[in-house]
């Protein structure tokens, strides 16, 4: 079909404007991973433990190409449907609105299973320091301040979680330089590099499934509203490349430290390993400035990451609700801008990982999400490729057969999640179908509901008329 005359080529008269605009770099620093530098390390620890170090390597790349392969589809389908929504808009493209709101609207409850890892990690961290404490007392002074800040409108903002990424960034360097120092001539590494079970050819899937659920705030940035990027080509093309490269540049490092530091039936039944450890090969000296380092890192990444729950989940949960879908009384904002109630209910549901222990289970349901949520993107782009009635249509290099073979890879990847644990798998396919089905089925025939799905689920099919 014509395209339009006056549309540039090189995609640089998508002008997208907002109040506080955000470089690449903001953009790529937003949503990298805080939360994966403090529960990751348990989580990295906790592959490792079943499957060694080597497989453990081997699973983080194969759970790499999957993030690069969505990032270059991902990239050209935010070039053809600029707009807030993200996921949303792009199932709303694709024909299967409810499944794409489904993963937006499920993205609210996912996260407050990371927070339940933040919170446990937090607790072992003030344990560290303050032995003497009754230990449940910790998570609600990590948390009842944050909820605190946020209700009061004081949330962080692009610039701020920028430095606060580059105080961490610099943390992690010094800690993976000291830690390598400490643990040089340790056994351990060796020790700890064969998987102590049997691997066969679906292990190789579950592994990247695993890894995938602790990278999975990397399709976080990529869910940033597209309006508040000051420069679209340098966020499309550089800031969320940026992302992935970043955090596996603070990770990896460290990440190997560790591994490095104590055999893995040590690590495995530490709270916080990367402090742990530290403290683990300085007790003959006691507290070393190493260990503090480590200490004032990851509570600075504890409690940003948390803000940015409550700031970005809430404002999330107070858009379906403002789409007829929830509440209206979810939806309220308070004359500071903040929506309130989203966020003492978000609150509750952070706290309730304080009560309930089961993690593997919420390890494999996560791992659940972050495998499907991949597959449902190589779907999506499949579904908008296939129309041609966009104004810009899809027409990256190599497009279809990449897409077709993330679908079969992360297809292989759920399989591998679901035979690692079929009732974690199972839970999440079933949450995923009700909200869907409730999103198709019910929302609709609600009077609010009726009102605003009509502008919600308009089609659009120019780039340039938002």
């Amino acid at each position: 079909m014509a395209t339009d005359e006056t549309f540039n080529e090189d995609y640089d008269d998508i002008e997208l404007v907002g109040d506080k605009p955000l470089t690449w770099f903001d953009v790529s620093a937003m949503g990298t991973g805080e939360m994966l530098f403090t529960a990751g390390w348990a989580w990295i620890v906790f592959i490792a433990s079943f499957y060694g170090v080597k497989w453990t390597l081997i699973g983080f790349v194969a759970g790499a190409v999957v993030v690069f392969i969505a990032w270059w589809l991902y990239r050209e389908m935010v070039t053809a449907v600029p707009e807030p929504g993200s996921i949303q808009s792009y199932g709303r493209e694709a024909g299967l609105f409810s499944l794409g709101t489904s993963y937006f609207i499920l993205y609210a409850p996912v996260y407050a299973g990371f927070m339940w890892l933040e919170l446990l990690v937090a607790q072992g961290l003030f344990t560290l320091l303050f032995p003497d404490v009754p230990t449940d007392i910790w998570p609600y002074v990590v948390l009842l301040p944050v909820v605190a800040l946020n209700l009061l409108g004081h949330q962080i903002t692009g610039k701020v979680q920028a430095a606060l990424v580059v105080v961490t960034l610099v943390g992690d360097i010094v800690l993976a330089i000291g830690l390598w120092w400490l643990v040089a001539d340790s056994d351990a590494w060796s020790a700890n590099w064969e998987s102590p079970t049997p691997i066969d050819w679906i292990a190789f899937f579950t592994i990247a499934g695993l890894w995938l659920g602790i990278m999975a705030g990397i399709l976080e940035v990529q869910q940033v509203l597209v309006d508040e990027w000051r420069d679209f080509r340098q966020s499309r093309d550089v800031g969320l490349l940026t992302a992935p490269l970043q955090l596996w540049a603070r990770q990896i490092p460290l990440a190997l430290a560790v591994l490095a530091g104590a055999p893995l039936s040590v690590l495995i039944a530490m709270p916080v390993p990367t402090v742990e450890v530290v403290d683990l090969k300085l007790q003959q000296s006691g507290h070393h400035p190493l260990f503090y380092l480590a200490l004032f890192t990851m509570l600075i990444a504890t409690y940003t990451t948390l803000s940015v729950f409550f700031m970005g989940m809430g404002r999330i949960v107070a858009l379906y609700s403002q789409q007829g879908a929830l509440p209206r009384i979810l939806g309220r904002y308070s004359s500071r801008s903040v929506p309130w109630v989203a966020i003492v209910l978000l609150a509750a549901l952070a706290l309730i990982g304080v009560y309930w222990q089961n993690f593997n289970f919420v390890l494999h349901v996560l791992s659940s999400w972050s495998a499907t949520l991949y597959l449902v993107i190589g779907i999506f782009f499949l579904r908008m490729r296939a129309r041609s009635d966009l104004d810009r249509p899809l027409k990256v290099r190599f497009g279809v057969p990449l897409a077709w073979f993330l679908v079969v890879y992360t297809a292989l990847i759920a399989y591998g999640i679901f035979k690692l644990d079929n009732k974690a798998f199972l839970t999440w396919v079933a949450v995923v179908a009700i909200v869907a089905l409730y999103d198709r089925f019910v929302v609709p025939r609600t009077t609010r509901g009726k009102f605003y799905r009509e502008q919600v689920t308009r089609r659009r099919t120019s780039a340039v008329r938002l």
